[in-house]
């Protein structure tokens, strides 16, 4: 069965359970919009500020901002949040990276950066990081080294890791399809709050039945 990237898709054809991997590129928190407070802030040198701004200038996290979208000030935001080791912020500049907005596409650079984030025991970045070597992009495809990286995460209770280890075991990336160890990850990402690992263990379990 063929991986869809990017995409959570778990689907049952007839007895053929369809899983792709998933990747989260963004915060999703929500805190109240003040712009000014936070470019204050950003500019006294507070860099989780620096990082919740240049969200905001994407349309991703602030509650209530009717901020014209600019990417150009969000990379400069995430870069200077990331300069100061404000690891989630080196993820969304990641992001920016990796989807060329606010400043030319660097799939490599997007993997630097994810792996710094993902050293410093940021799981999101790992998450990604696994995700760009599932792809090949900006770096070696590599199945394996996918695995390896997601399984770490996925022992320190990242969801979506565990739920991406799952996958591979079984679209049998990893040797051959093993649909055990799949539902066992499957399980663990729905223990630790990734809901479509609970849906598509239970897809697996009445596919396995029919």
């Amino acid at each position: 069965t063929e991986v869809t990237v990017r995409k959570i898709v778990f689907l049952v054809f007839f007895t053929v359970l369809v899983l792709g991997v998933s990747e989260r590129d963004l915060t999703e928190d929500k805190v109240p919009c003040d712009v000014n407070g936070l470019q204050k802030s950003c500019d006294a040198g507070d860099f989780e500020s620096c990082d919740n701004l240049g969200l905001a200038y994407i349309g991703i996290k602030l509650e209530e901002c009717d901020l014209d979208k600019n990417y150009e000030k969000a990379f400069a935001l995430f870069k200077k949040a990331c300069d100061g080791e404000y690891v989630r912020a080196c993820v969304n500049l990641g992001v920016a990276y990796r989807k060329g907005e606010g400043v030319k596409k660097d799939e490599p650079k997007a993997a630097k950066l994810y792996k710094k984030a993902c050293d410093s025991g940021y799981l999101l970045g790992c998450a990604n990081l696994g995700s760009l070597y599932e792809q090949g992009l900006g770096v070696k495809k590599d199945a394996q080294k996918a695995g390896e990286i997601w399984r770490k995460a996925c022992e320190a209770k990242d969801g979506m890791s565990c739920f991406n280890l799952g996958v591979l075991y079984y679209n049998a990336m990893l040797g051959e399809k093993d649909v055990a160890r799949a539902k066992n990850y499957l399980q663990k990402a729905c223990a630790y709050g990734w809901n479509e690992g609970c849906e598509a263990a239970e897809a697996i379990e009445k596919a396995v039945k029919r």
